[in-house]
């Protein structure tokens, strides 16, 4: 029988002890060194800890490290709350930033209590977010904040997506006609790294190519093949950079030669995704250029250029990571990212090649949190596909059931991994926040809402599948969690709703309700049935770099916490009140158009369960009423209306 404790730790230790429930008695933060002083420690524990009346904090670091976080730092520690005070031990630097991240959580709960003692270290040493910059810049500012929020969360890589076909936000004086306009300078970038250093972060810059280059070419047109225009809009683009032409090799290697000199981390992320083929395979060029090196077709080619890539990075001492497209049979040494499904993570350890898990966890989704929270980086491919396969069984999900069953495209040439067959091994995983929806004021609560459930995933032995219990036990500490944030998603809606002159009985009725899942916004009606018959047409799409992303849409969460509160609590009142604020009309701001359609269903699926609660409709007829309800109301969907089916499914219903 699961048996949580009281705390609300996110991520969970794995050993965590609690021998009462008295608290330690709040004290000014005084800090004691056991042993020379780590200055980084020392500065992230006054940072967090200063204003929290935890008393003494007895710190004892064995070898302090001056040095950028490795690949594979140790970073266990262990925390025991005496009456004397509270005791922090590790063994270097990495450890000791940790169990901080842990008091500070700790003390935001008030949950210092005494005779707790906690023995932790990460299940995996790679546990990272990607957040793309290109389609919409963000402020170095936000990405300090980001920094620190993973600290919180004990998320140890911030992977910066730099480029793109809409901009490239690196500076470089060697080719002075790339940066975008909106661009970082390089000593911004050398400051954010420092920065997350002493918070033991690694930031891995990714430079994408061959493809996601038009910006390059509309800038060097002579690194292609042919002529590009500047563009505004998302989607893969035709442009790739020319792999038969020794100039583009001379370009590439001045320009990462600049990255390598603000960025010190092992590893450079060079791409390889969606290159679109169909520049090479037209091309006379192109084509004999891969019949004289037996290079077979386009997916040699860009292997070719890969392994040029790559050792020119080797040469310079740094290792390669890339997208799961560079998998092929004679690829070079490089760790593979995973995102198309959990069978190019068995592709790439087949090819004796390292993997980072990402296909589970992509956050620009809207997923639910718990659908992240199930996957399992090391699970069997078998367990991992009945996992995707069951995505599209998810009530919250059947709306674009269709979409998922797309990418099982994904799937081809999928093999049977015995795991004594390989010496590769999965570093850990990365959660990923694309950004062709998200900016500066969008970002918060789209990233902070569902990353704690990624955090433990990647630091935890989190047992799949996971048990009901063990889901509600993690949305409890995940709405703790966010206090501890630098910013709480929540909170971010709220504000960013009450800025557009939203009543708080306003911003309540919103909250009920959630942005279409997948890449439904993204794409469009037009452009996602295109998609799934195989014919996309780009110009369909209704986003573009310079949409404003200023709507309730943009704002509201990608889950609805409200939602589960008032599923949590059902009774004729709540729901009474529900639909009374939704058919109010405040005089200074009435509901916008875009938000009518959904705020009717909202009423209509009160009403129902309100006859439901009432004896006036019976439990099957209303859960039938109730799913022809549940689709998409424009960009919206209703939150509330899987709740509402969960609770009629239930062998006892009745109105509190």
């Amino acid at each position: 029988m699961f048996n949580p404790n009281p705390i609300a730790l996110l991520p969970r230790p794995n050993h965590l002890q609690v021998n009462g429930e008295a608290l330690l008695s709040p004290s000014a933060f005084v800090l004691h060194w056991q042993v020379p002083v780590d200055p980084r420690v020392e500065s992230y524990a006054n940072e967090l800890l200063a204003q929290s009346q935890c008393g003494s904090l007895y710190v004892h670091v064995q070898h302090a490290q001056a040095l950028n976080p490795p690949v594979q730092a140790d970073e266990s520690h262990s925390i025991s709350i005496r009456k004397d005070g509270i005791h922090l031990s590790a063994s270097n630097t990495w450890g000791a930033l940790r169990g901080v991240a842990t008091l500070h959580q700790l003390a935001v709960a008030n949950e210092l209590f005494l005779g707790l003692t906690i023995e932790d270290s990460p299940r995996f040493h790679w546990r990272g977010l990607l957040l793309d910059v290109a389609r919409h810049f963000l402020p170095v500012e936000d990405l300090l904040a980001v920094v620190d929020g993973l600290a919180v969360l004990k998320m140890n890589v911030l992977h910066i997506h730099f480029s793109d076909d809409q901009a490239y936000r690196l500076p470089s004086s060697a080719r002075p006609q790339l940066p975008s306009a909106e661009h970082y300078s390089k000593q911004q970038l050398l400051d954010l790294v420092a920065y997350a250093a002493d918070r033991g972060v690694r930031i891995v810059a990714e430079v994408d190519v061959p493809g996601h280059v038009t910006h390059w070419l509309a800038a060097y047109p002579e690194w292609g093949m042919y002529e590009v225009q500047p563009s505004e809009r998302f989607g893969v683009h035709k442009a790739c950079l020319n792999p038969t032409d020794e100039v583009v090799y001379t370009a590439l290697d001045a320009i990462f030669t600049e990255v390598i000199e603000i960025f010190p981390d092992d590893f450079v992320h060079v791409g390889g995704d969606e290159v679109n083929p169909s520049w090479w395979s037209d091309n006379p060029q192109a084509q004999a250029f891969i019949d004289t090196h037996n290079l077979v077709d386009v997916r040699g080619l860009q292997n070719y250029f890969l392994q040029r890539l790559s050792t020119m990075l080797e040469t310079k001492g740094k290792q390669v990571i890339a997208w799961d497209e560079v998998l092929h049979a004679d690829m070079p040494g490089c760790v593979v990212q995973n995102w198309r499904g959990i069978t190019t993570r068995d592709r790439a350890l087949a090819l004796s090649r390292d993997c980072v898990v990402s296909g589970p966890f992509y956050l620009d989704l809207l997923f639910p949190a718990d659908l992240h929270y199930g996957f399992d980086p090391l699970g069997s491919q078998k367990e991992m596909l009945a996992l995707e396969d069951g995505l599209a069984d998810d009530l919250r999900l059947q709306h674009i059931a269709e979409a998922l069953a797309w990418t099982h495209q994904w799937r081809e040439g999928a093999v049977d991994l015995d795991e004594k067959q390989t010496s590769a091994q999965v570093l850990g995983g990365e959660a990923c926040l694309w950004a062709e929806l998200v900016d500066s004021p969008t970002l918060m609560p789209r990233l902070w809402s569902r990353l704690p459930a990624v955090a433990e995933v990647l630091w935890s032995n989190v047992k799949t599948p996971v048990a009901e219990d063990h889901i509600q036990d993690f949305y409890r500490r995940l709405n703790s969690s966010w206090r501890a944030l630098p910013n709480d998603p929540e909170q971010c809606q709220n504000q960013a709703l009450a800025k557009m002159g939203f009543s708080q009985p306003q911003q309540f009725v919103l909250s009920h309700l959630e942005p279409v899942k997948w890449y439904g916004r993204l794409l469009g009606e037009q452009a996602l049935q295109a998609r799934l018959s195989g014919t996309e047409m780009p110009q369909a799409r209704p986003y573009g770099v310079n949409t404003p992303l200023t709507n309730v849409i943009d704002f509201i969460m990608p889950e609805s916490m409200a939602a589960r509160r008032l599923a949590a609590a059902l009774d004729v009142s709540a729901i009474s009140q529900l639909k009374a604020d939704c058919q109010a009309q405040a005089p200074n701001l009435p509901w916008p158009a875009q938000v009518q359609d959904a705020l009717d269903v909202l009423v209509k699926a009160c009403d129902l369960m309100l006859k439901f609660f009432s004896g006036e409709l019976a439990a099957e007829n209303c859960r039938l009423q109730l799913l022809t309800l549940y689709k998409p109301q424009g960009e919206f969907m209703v939150a509330v209306i899987p709740h509402f089916i969960d609770h009629l499914l239930q062998p006892t219903k009745s109105a509190k």
